[in-house]
Parts: C-alpha cells; sequence; structure tokens
C-alpha cells in the first residue's frame, strides 16, 4: 500500500467515512483535490487537523444532543391567595443533562415539568417568580411541597400528614394562616394533586 492510501486509510477510520465524497466534505475540498493529493502521493498535514476538529465538532453537537428537554408551561402556581389558572399552554422546552435529573434530583424525565409561583405565601423557601420542577410520579403522600388544584386554583403548598387521614396545608411564610383537609377529598372534583416540587431555581 502507497503512503497515500495508508494516509487516505487513516483519514477515512478517522472521520468514520468510506468514500471520497464523504471525506471531501467533512473536509471541506473538492474530491479533485483529494485526487490531486494522490498524484502528490501525500495528504497535506492540514487534511489531518481539520479531520480532528470536524469530528470533536461532531461529538461535541452529539453530546447536546443527549439533553433532556422538559416542557415548561406559561402557568403559575400561586403562593399567596391563589390565581386561577384557565388556560395552561406549554410555552417551549428548557434543557436539563440525564444524568443530573436521575442521580441528583432521582425523577423520571417523562414524570416532571417546569412551572412558575407566583405569591409570596412560600417566602423564604420559593420566591415569586421561582421557577419549580413537578413530579407527577411521587411514591405515596408525604411531608414535603406540592402543586395543587383547589377549588380552580392552582396553588403551591406545603403538605404535612396529620393522624386520622387530616392534611395541613401551609405556606412557609407565617404571615398566611395553615388550613387543613381530608385526605379522602383528594383528587376528586374540588381537591386535585398535580405533582410533588422537586427542584427550583430562583434569582437571589
Amino acid at each position: 500500500m502507497s503512503d497515500f492510501d495508508d494516509q487516505l486509510e487513516i483519514l477515512f477510520k478517522t472521520t468514520k467515512t468510506s468514500k471520497i465524497s464523504e471525506l471531501s466534505g467533512i473536509l471541506d475540498v473538492s474530491p479533485s483535490t483529494i485526487r490531486t493529493w494522490r498524484g502528490r502521493n501525500k495528504i497535506p498535514t492540514s487534511a489531518f487537523r481539520k479531520a480532528e476538529v470536524a469530528i470533536q465538532n461532531v461529538s461535541e453537537q452529539d453530546s447536546k444532543n443527549t439533553h433532556i428537554h422538559l416542557p415548561f408551561y406559561e402557568i403559575s402556581a400561586s403562593a399567596g391567595m391563589g390565581a386561577l389558572i384557565e388556560v395552561e399552554e406549554q410555552a417551549n422546552m428548557i434543557s436539563f443533562e440525564p444524568e443530573w435529573l436521575n442521580k441528583e434530583i432521582g425523577v423520571n424525565p417523562k414524570d416532571v415539568f417546569l412551572m412558575l409561583v407566583d405569591g409570596d405565601s412560600m417566602y423564604p423557601t420559593l420566591k415569586c417568580g421561582s421557577m419549580i420542577m413537578v413530579n407527577r410520579n411521587f411514591n405515596g403522600l408525604s411531608d414535603g411541597i406540592y402543586v395543587m388544584r383547589h377549588d380552580h386554583n392552582l396553588l403551591v403548598k406545603r403538605l404535612q400528614m396529620l393522624p386520622g387521614g387530616i392534611i395541613k396545608v401551609i405556606s412557609d411564610n407565617n404571615m398566611y394562616e395553615p388550613w387543613e383537609i381530608d385526605k379522602k377529598l383528594l383528587n376528586g372534583t374540588d381537591i386535585e394533586l398535580i405533582g410533588r416540587v422537586v427542584w427550583s431555581g430562583q434569582r437571589m
């Protein structure tokens, strides 16, 4: 095998191509230029550098494409007196790393979505305008922060389990009085649990 053929084989392996037409596209040269290299029996060093850069760019793009896109809804769960939510339209998608979602948050990307907090009743835990990640699929009801629908209002509140099937609905801001609901009424026509808040992002 000639020097040219040896070098061409290396370029094919580096760029994961098998045809001159494919290789010329990656190197951004014409097929006739590659034929000129054959006549010289040598491929310029710049071609190998181009191949390495091109493959690196492809790898970086593939890495970006592995991100999970979570739905972000332009609606707010009120952390105040409760805002009436009539339209729930998905606005766009926000990307997260799958490994971070799995290991740090411990959720299945298919079960979570993003929305905003409105009001100050969950301050300082959640500020007005905070973005929250809500997990629709949670195992059993336990103490924590949840998004719930109550009398057509979408609320974000801390729930505390009490004896006798009673749930205490708490605002972290002590200016708001807690109230109670019966666990039997959950997921009915008046009260529905949307999901558990598993992460928040907010301005300092």
